[in-house]
């Protein structure tokens, strides 16, 4: 896992919008996705609801958040 995955992935969860996590992020919206899915590959389970109009966090990504802002703050 890596610091830049972290923290874009609490951009999204501020966002609910890859187009504009990606730009709050300043990184391409390919990238970020990719992104995304390594983070969730790494840790073993979809974060994200991906639906053509809604992006929502799942479970799974609810119960990660504030273990990822916690290391997102100590870092």
């Amino acid at each position: 896992m890596e610091y830049n995955q972290v923290r874009y992935f609490i951009a999204l969860c501020r966002t609910l919008n890859f187009t504009r996590a990606a730009e709050a992020s300043n990184i391409t919206q390919p990238a970020f996705s990719r992104a995304i899915q390594k983070l969730e590959e790494e840790l073993g389970g979809q974060l994200i609801y991906r639906e053509r109009n809604l992006t929502r966090l799942t479970e799974f990504g609810r119960s990660m958040r504030p273990h990822l802002e916690a290391m997102l703050g100590a870092a």
